[in-house]
């Protein structure tokens, strides 16, 4: 099984690392692929350049040594916007129909869910995996729970038999931190309490990353 991350990593934080550990674990996923996203219909521009946000994926995997992680950076050079069902469509016609592909986001996309350009086709082309937040309430549109009744599934190796079509909800561990917190805390010089891995904090610190003030979050 293949397992997809994508997101903005503006910047990667101990807590993508993580998910994407407790997810890999969960499914039994031969590899993980880290997709920087070259911005999101949703959100407003990302704080640092596409190629800052890749550089620093780069040094947090280098950093991690999990040898089934790989950095997939080839959407940064296509223009925004991206839409994740392009984006999955593109892994399955690479992997074939009959990989088991999953995709994992977090829980609080769910609440802007039906936002997404053709949502409801996810699940015809990948696994969902459903990673809860502290804090994060389950309280969604009703379209999406109607949505999620009919394809949740408990048992995390029924997803290795099957290729695409189910969702499973992930507990993650209980780390309570965003990208947007951490670019206030780096913009207010508050400490980050070691939710940065050394080679990032050194890059931010070295290119003066996330001292401007922002207008708008983006995690």
């Amino acid at each position: 099984m293949d397992l997809l991350f994508g997101g903005s990593f503006d910047p990667v934080h101990r807590g993508h690392v993580d998910t994407a550990r407790a997810a890999q674990a969960l499914l039994g996923a031969d590899t993980v692929h880290w997709l920087p996203t070259p911005g999101s219909p949703l959100k407003s521009a990302s704080h640092a350049s596409a190629a800052q946000r890749a550089d620093m994926l780069s040094l947090q995997l280098a950093h991690c040594r999990e040898s089934s992680w790989r950095l997939s950076d080839d959407e940064l050079s296509l223009p925004p916007p991206v839409y994740t069902i392009d984006t999955l469509r593109r892994w399955r016609a690479h992997g074939g129909a009959d990989r088991p592909l999953a995709f994992l986001i977090g829980a609080d996309s769910l609440h802007s869910l039906p936002k997404w350009h053709d949502w409801q086709q996810l699940t015809d082309i990948a696994h969902l995996i459903i990673a809860t937040r502290p804090g994060v309430t389950d309280d969604w549109p009703d379209a999406v729970k109607i949505w999620l009744k009919s394809r949740r599934i408990g048992e995390a190796k029924l997803l290795q038999s099957r290729p695409f079509g189910a969702v499973l909800e992930l507990n993650t561990p209980a780390r309570d931190i965003s990208s947007t917190e951490l670019r206030q805390r780096i913009r207010q010089h508050i400490p980050l309490d070691n939710w940065l891995a050394t080679p990032v904090r050194d890059y931010i610190d070295s290119h003066g990353l996330y001292r401007a003030t922002e207008t708008a979050a983006s995690s």
